[in-house]
Parts: structure tokens; sequence; C-alpha cells
């Protein structure tokens, strides 16, 4: 915890430096507050003996710390909440969540002033601290069941929001960094969760037995723990990560991963079509280390040249093989996308095959059949850019290397075999 705690001081102070340069910035301001918020939070919990002592009251500084992780918790949402928009309705559901917020920790404040014992000052575990090993027995098993029930279920509830908001906010993210430090977020949410079971189940079981208590506080204190370091990194990464280098260390790993991913649709093609190729394919440890130095403009050049090898396979394709091809993927249960990408690939696989074979070209040549087929795009955006077709042609080399298309163009082929020569002669 002491080492989360510097961590968090450092992320703090970095994101504050950002804010000073930028004070108008919604998100950002909210943003600060909750790394500020759990960083004092975190900052009081090795402190709360000596604090305590300070005010003469017991548990205060596990309130304080409470308290605190609440309004990370909220500002959090804010943050999330105001990176998808600023509008009029955003500042409601924000104003809404700090009422909650501020009437939760009233609830909690009031609970604790109102089941504190005087008496309990002179208790002599809370004159040596003992107390805070021993939150289940008197005098604070009033105390500190008083609030916190209410603590983890506005805790819970918030968390739960953040993992929504986060999660959802992810699907429409374009920046890398960004999407993965909103999946960090999420992640992190739910280390957060596990915390609040964990600390429910410690509360409920921690006086069965010394042992077991042991084990639920370091259950507690792992979850916790990580919960706010994968929080803390996630939220700040997307501005850190670009200047350490992460941005184009993940785009070059992603241009890789999509070259292999790839790989399989072009294999094929390049092995009837091997005038597809600008350079000889590269083999061994050697070339797979040039591809990871040049990951993104091997993955271009893989993609123009899968493209070519369709262009020139296009007197090949049939219409016939694909609504065959499209009954047969929708007896196999294949829906949407799935079943559009196994058509395709078996369109592709069939020409393939007919041009290794030798066979004339098709007569059904001049009919409209364009590939790619998909994803379906809004017919006023055009074309698919480069990072949709990539995806798009790596769900084709999927399907054309599954079981089922080799079954499917076997079937293709053997039911369009006999009309090709007679087509052909006339």
């Amino acid at each position: 915890m002491i080492v989360v705690t510097l961590i968090c001081w450092g992320m703090s102070l970095y994101k504050l430096r950002d804010l000073a340069r930028d004070r108008g910035n919604r998100p950002l301001r909210a943003l600060c507050l909750a790394l500020i918020a759990i960083t004092i939070s975190m900052t009081l919990q090795p402190l709360m003996p000596k604090i305590d002592q300070l005010f003469g009251t017991p548990d205060v500084t596990r309130l304080m710390s409470n308290c605190l992780s609440l309004v990370c918790a909220t500002a959090a949402q804010a943050f999330l909440l105001y990176m998808t928009s600023r509008d009029v309705s955003t500042r409601r559901r924000v104003r809404r969540r700090t009422i909650a917020l501020a009437l939760t920790i009233t609830v909690m404040i009031m609970m604790f002033v109102v089941t504190l014992s005087d008496g309990s000052r002179s208790d002599p575990r809370v004159r040596a601290a003992e107390y805070y090993g021993e939150p289940f027995h008197p005098p604070f098993h009033f105390v500190y069941l008083a609030y916190l029930f209410v603590y983890l279920a506005y805790l819970g509830w918030s968390l739960t929001q953040v993992v929504v908001l986060a999660n959802r906010y992810a699907g429409i993210a374009h920046r890398p960094l960004l999407r993965f430090g909103l999946r960090m977020i999420t992640v992190g949410s739910l280390w957060g969760l596990a915390y609040v079971a964990a600390k429910l189940v410690a509360v409920a079981l921690g006086n069965r037995s010394p042992d077991f208590a042991l084990i639920t506080d370091a259950v507690v204190v792992l979850t916790f723990s990580t919960s706010i370091l994968l929080v803390l990194i996630g939220s700040t990464i997307p501005s850190w990560g670009p200047r350490v280098g992460l941005e184009r260390l993940w785009v070059g790993t992603a241009a890789f991963r999509d070259y292999y991913r790839l790989y399989p649709l072009w294999t094929r093609i390049h092995a009837v079509l091997p005038e597809i190729a600008l350079l000889p394919p590269p083999s061994g440890v050697r070339g797979a280390l040039s591809i990871a130095r040049d990951a993104s403009l091997r993955r271009v050049r893989i993609t123009v040249e899968i493209l070519d090898g369709y262009a020139t396979l296009r007197p090949w394709m049939s219409t016939a093989v694909l609504r065959q091809a499209q009954t047969a993927a929708r007896e196999g249960g294949l829906l949407g996308e799935q079943q559009t990408a196994m058509v395709e690939a078996v369109v592709i696989g069939a020409a393939l095959a007919s041009r290794l074979n030798g066979a004339p070209p098709s007569s059904e040549a001049t009919e409209a059949l364009t590939l790619p087929l998909g994803p379906p795009r809004d017919s006023a955006a055009g074309d698919l850019d480069a990072a949709d077709q990539v995806t798009w042609l790596a769900q084709v080399a999927r399907a054309i290397a599954s079981p089922m298309a080799e079954i499917i163009i076997s079937q293709a082929r053997s039911e369009t075999l006999p009309l090709t020569p007679q087509s052909s002669e006339r």
C-alpha cells in the first residue's frame, strides 16, 4: 500500500500540472479530484492511530478515509460522463451523483457521531491502537457497522456505474491507449467490487476465527490496492503513455498481430497467384523479426496483395457458388458478419480452386459480384476505411481456414463444375 500511495502522489501531481494549463477542462477537473481524494485516503491509512489521538476520537480517520474513497468513486463517474458529453443532461447527471454523495457522507457522519461512546476513549486498546485490527469487537462494533454498510452500498453502486461507463466508452474510443486505459479502469473497478465483497465477508465471518480474520484482512488489502493501482494507471496512461513510447509500441504490436491474422488468407491466394507478392515472403526467425520491425508497412502490403488477388480472381468468382455458400452457412447456424465472412471465404476458395485446376473463367463473371462483401456499411460512408478493411479480411482469413469452409467449398464446386464446361463450349 505504501508503493501504491507513492504512485498515487506521483500521478496526482502529474495531472495537477496538466490541470494548471487547462483549468476549464471538466473531465480533467473530475479526474484530478478523483486522484487527489484517493491519494489522501491512502495516505491517511498508515497514520490512523496518530490522527485519531490528535482528534481525540477513535476511528475518525477511518471515516475520513472512507468518505474520500466515495468522493473518488463519484468523481470517477463524473470524469467518464464528461468524456462522452458535456451537455446539460450530462451536467444534470453529475449533479445528481454529487447530491447522492453528499447525502451518503452526511448519513455516515451522523451514524458515526450517534453511535460513538465517549467512554470508549479511555479503553486500553484505544490508547494502544489495537482496535484497528479488531473492528468486530466492542466498543467499536456498533460504530464500525453503523456506517460500514452505507459506505459499501454506495461504493458498490458507484463502482458498478464506473464499470458500465468505462466499458461503454471503450467501445467507441479510437485512440488505442485511451481504449486500453478504459479497459484497465473497468478491470480495476471490478477489483474494487471484489474489495466490497471481501469487506462484507470479513465483517460477517471475522469473529469466527483469528486465522480467518487475518486471511480476509489480507484479501481486503490486496483487492483495494490492486483496484486503486489499475484505475490509477488506466486513467492517466493516455497522457503519459505516448511520451514513453507506449503508443508507438501499441500500434506496432497491433500491426504485427494483424499481419498474422491476414496470413492464412494471403497464403492461399499466394499459392495460386504468386505474382501478387512484391517481395519473397519472409520465413523463419529472421523473417519474423523483419515483420516486427516494419509491421505497419507489412500490414499495408499484405492487405494490398490480398485485394490484388481478389481482383485477379474476379473472373473465376461465381454467384452460383455465392448462393450455395449463403444457404450452407445459414444452415450451419452462422449469423450476421460470421455468415457473410464465411460466404466470402467460400467464394474466394472456390475461385482459387478453379484457377489452380485450369478451369476457364465463369460465365457469370459479368454479374454483380464485388468483394469484399462486408461488413455491412452505411451507403453514405462509401468504402471501408483501412482499419475496418483489415478487420474484415481477418475475419475472412479465419473463416477460410475453418473445416466448415473446406466442406462448403467442396460441395459448391461439385455442384457447379458440370455447368462450367458446357457454358464454356457454348
